[in-house]
């Protein structure tokens, strides 16, 4: 693939190679934690090891992105049209930006195509940095951007990382206010066309009112509920290891033990062999402080 190629690819680029800035559905990604885990691997000289792990889950991720998208470019009769998005990945920032090109038509609301592709790309890959000890945390916006190898620019970018800073808190993917305006118009569509909107199998919303990925609904895809419950399998034994290691740290702590909720919540449609037991972090009368 040449330079040429992924120039051509960039949806930010119109059809004379000129940069655009364009209304986008923009995700950003942030791994918790990462920074120590970086200093502690630097520490017990485990550095190369830490990276290799890294690299290997993230570029298992990207390239098989990639390839289908390459793949799809280079057919013939049907190739040479741009990618729907763009992925930036900065140490441990993930950066996706879906330029909205789908316009209001009689059988879809403007954006629905875009936000599927995002959520579709996002489900993948928290499920398997969570599923390999990388839990993450992140926020999707819609608003301009701009993105290629060099210059990444927009609001879009700023209200995501703020997003993703400020209210997202816990290991999850929340929705900005302006995604769930679009949702609402979305959802109209498909109730006016009596269809399912099938984009709400992506969403849950939380105690505190935000709405945000469901990226365990991987597990349900397919004609057999339990074609990777394995997987599911991963997720709980990751998520146990986190609790037990920062069981005296609650600043960590309550990061895990929301994933642990969320991970019992869906346990409950279906998979209730697979729950997690919470109950030694649950409140608890005191009988004494003595050791017997």
């Amino acid at each position: 693939m040449t330079n040429d190629s992924f120039i051509k690819r960039n949806p930010y680029k119109n059809g004379d190679g000129q940069p655009e800035l364009c209304q986008s559905i923009a995700a950003f990604v942030d791994i918790l934690g990462f920074k120590e885990l970086v200093k502690n691997a630097r520490k017990e000289k485990n550095s190369q090891a830490l990276f290799m792990d890294f690299h290997r889950i993230l570029s298992t991720w990207f390239n098989r992105e990639e390839y289908s998208r390459a793949s799809m470019f280079e057919m013939p009769l049907i190739g040479g049209q741009k990618d729907s998005f763009k992925i930036r990945i900065f140490t441990d920032c993930i950066l996706i930006g879906c330029p909205i090109r789908e316009k209001v038509n009689h059988w879809f609301s403007e954006g629905l195509k875009e936000l599927y592709d995002v959520l579709r790309l996002l489900e993948m890959f928290q499920m398997e940095m969570t599923s390999n000890g990388y839990f993450v945390r992140g926020s999707i916006t819609v608003d301009e951007l701009y993105m290629d190898d060099t210059i990444i620019y927009g609001n879009g970018v700023i209200e995501a990382y703020e997003a993703e800073s400020n209210k997202a808190k816990y290991p999850r993917i929340i929705m900005t206010k302006s995604v769930e305006e679009m949702l609402t118009v979305i959802d109209k569509g498909f109730a006016d066309e009596n269809y399912i909107n099938y984009i709400t199998e992506f969403l849950y919303k939380d105690f505190d009112g935000l709405i945000f990925l469901n990226y365990l609904k991987f597990i349900k895809i397919g004609d057999d509920p339990y074609q990777f419950v394995d997987e599911l399998e991963k997720h709980k034994e990751m998520i146990e290891s986190k609790l037990i290691k920062y069981k005296n740290e609650p600043h960590y702590l309550e990061k895990y033990l929301w994933t642990a909720n969320y991970h019992n919540n869906f346990c409950e449609h279906g998979y209730g062999g697979y729950r997690i037991d919470l109950a030694q972090h649950q409140m608890q009368p005191v009988v004494g402080f003595y050791p017997v």
